[in-house]
Parts: C-alpha cells; structure tokens; sequence
C-alpha cells in the first residue's frame, strides 16, 4: 500500500484597489450600487475575446508577498 504524506494548501482572496479589473479595462468599483454597468464583452466572456492581465494588481499582489515572505514550490 503507497504512503501519502498530506499536503495543505491555502488559497487567500484579496480585494485589491486598482483603477480596472482584473483581466480587463473595465472600472473597479466595489461600491457601484447599479447591476451590469461596470462590465464588458470581456467580463462577459464573449467568444473571441482575450483577457489582458492588470499588471498594477500583479505588483501590489507580488509586494503583498514579500511582505509576508510567503512561497509556493
């Protein structure tokens, strides 16, 4: 019979205060009380579109990172 050795893991979400979200140019604005105005076809999923990663939200989660030393193997 095969040995396991558990391994957990722990997954943290973060509310980050960037300008747009996270994998598109539309507004981020948490405390817009009106549904479905803040979206695009790419928030949408729409077929054919790309998402393009926020590189201010990249830095401020790689800052949040160092801080708590945290690494991933």
């Amino acid at each position: 019979m095969a040995v396991y050795e558990p391994t957990i893991g722990l997954e943290i979400h973060a509310e980050l205060r960037t300008q747009t979200k996270m994998f598109c140019s539309s507004k981020n604005d948490p405390d817009e009380t009106r549904p479905n105005v803040n979206i695009c076809p790419v928030c949408l999923a729409h077929p054919g579109t790309l998402p393009v990663i926020n590189g201010e939200a990249v830095r401020h989660v790689l800052r949040v990172g160092t801080a708590l030393n945290t690494y991933s193997p």
